[in-house]
């Protein structure tokens, strides 16, 4: 993300255990209008696919275990990657997982599979591994490595972090008659504990994350959070593998909770965020709340986007609003260049330029501001920044969306090159169809 001084900021912008407390940092950037060049536009189809969600998809005595809910409310919300752990145990167990996976696969779900040291595994080696991805129906798209040794309390666990990681890498690479898999490195619930684990980028394709923003903006944890990596996975590019916000609002031993209207406001920005700062892809942390707890005072029951009981929360909606109006069929084969400039953006007007392969562009504009007051536990009413969008080039027509809000356009105009709006703190879409 780069920051054009004269008109407005771009967006370049992570939960597990790693709770962040630093302020965001912005540049000013002035109100007047000045002249933009020409900006390449990102792949709406790279960043719908940036999207994942963890789902335990083995945990059948939580709301899992309703698995037709689960597969309806999954194809509902449009989300294609899946972070799961893999097990083994006896035929039956086995059939009734992969039996799971492989139904959500022919919806064309594809799944990031946890292994770790502590499973029921057993020894890492290439046949085992493709037992797994038979069982999957061949639909594993990456195996990652151990989820947060450095909190298990082992007193080697950097060593057995090594080694298993170096295991994993070669079985993956002596796999045969599958599809291309890839490999993330293991996860740290403190991303500075990676110094302890050191460099073993050699033994992955990605690094991985787990920033969570301790209920604050999705952007605090850049820069941060990502050099930290960069001591585990030195240059690679990075895949975020937990994030996200509960709403336990009456939970206050851990990580300050959200209002669900907040958590629908930050959730589609984490993903702008991630994607906007390269982050190749993102799990939210997780699907589902698992196990009833209306009393709102045990936080691990309450990070998903549905209710315990299967209600759909307001982050659910938003997503799937979002991704629905960015969802592409295809690969651009070659993104395009928009002239355009918006005048009176303040400091945290964040932007990202995406084009889908039917040529259409989507300006998203978001402000990068606090929603949720954690010390007051109050959703916080920030006035909307208004800004005019103008478009250097032939424009057909203009469409405007507020995933958060609603699911139908804000407002059309038709043949208009210049459009005053105002940007709020969640995303803005708006979309740019060129004669």
């Amino acid at each position: 993300m780069q920051v054009l001084a004269a008109t407005m900021l771009l967006a370049c912008c992570s939960c597990s255990s790693t709770a962040v407390s630093q302020a965001p940092t912005s540049q000013n950037a002035g109100s007047q209008t000045a002249p933009l060049p020409s900006e390449t536009a990102r792949s709406a189809y790279d960043f719908v696919n940036s999207i994942g969600v963890s789902a335990q998809l083995n945990y059948f005595d939580t709301s899992y275990g309703n698995f037709p809910l689960v597969e309806r409310e999954l194809q509902s919300i449009g989300i294609r990657h899946l972070r799961v752990g893999a097990h083994l145990q006896g035929a039956d167990y086995n059939a009734l997982l992969y039996g799971r996976w492989s139904k959500l696969a022919s919806l064309g779900i594809r799944y990031n599979v946890v292994v770790d040291p502590r499973s029921n595994l057993g020894t890492l080696a290439a046949p085992l591994l493709e037992e797994i991805d038979d069982l999957a129906n061949g639909s594993i798209e990456s195996f990652e490595g151990a989820n947060e040794m450095d909190v298990s309390n082992i007193a080697n666990w950097a060593s057995i972090d090594r080694n298993y990681q170096a295991s994993l890498y070669q079985s993956v690479q002596g796999m045969v008659d599958t599809g291309p898999i890839s490999v993330i490195g293991p996860s740290m619930a403190m991303a500075g504990d990676g110094a302890t684990l050191g460099d073993i980028s050699q033994d992955m394709n990605y690094g991985n994350l787990h920033p969570y923003p301790a209920g604050q903006v999705p952007s605090v944890i850049f820069p941060q959070q990502p050099k930290l990596a960069q001591s585990v996975s030195a240059s690679l590019p990075v895949i975020i593998t937990e994030t996200g916000y509960h709403n336990a609002l009456n939970d206050h031993r851990d990580q300050p909770g959200v209002s669900e209207a907040a958590a629908a406001k930050y959730i589609p920005r984490v993903f702008l965020e991630d994607f906007s700062h390269d982050i190749f892809r993102t799990y939210l942390y997780e699907f589902m709340d698992e196990k009833p707890n209306p009393d709102l005072t045990d936080e691990q029951q309450h990070w998903g986007l549905l209710r315990a009981d299967g209600s759909e929360k307001p982050a659910f909606a938003a997503m799937k609003n979002l991704i629905s109006e960015l969802s592409d069929a295809n690969e651009t084969a070659n993104l395009g260049q928009l002239n355009y400039s918006v005048s009176n953006a303040n400091a945290q007007t964040r932007h990202l330029l995406l084009q889908r392969s039917d040529g259409q562009f989507f300006l998203i504009l978001w402000q990068d501001e606090s929603s949720f007051d954690t010390k007051n536990q109050v959703d916080i009413a920030n006035a909307p920044q208004p800004v005019t969008v103008t478009v250097n080039e032939s424009v057909k027509s203009m469409t405007t969306y507020e995933p958060a809000v609603q699911a139908a356009p804000m407002n059309f105009y038709n043949g208009q090159n210049s459009i005053w709006v105002q940007v709020p703190d969640h995303p803005l879409v708006i979309q740019i169809a060129l004669k």
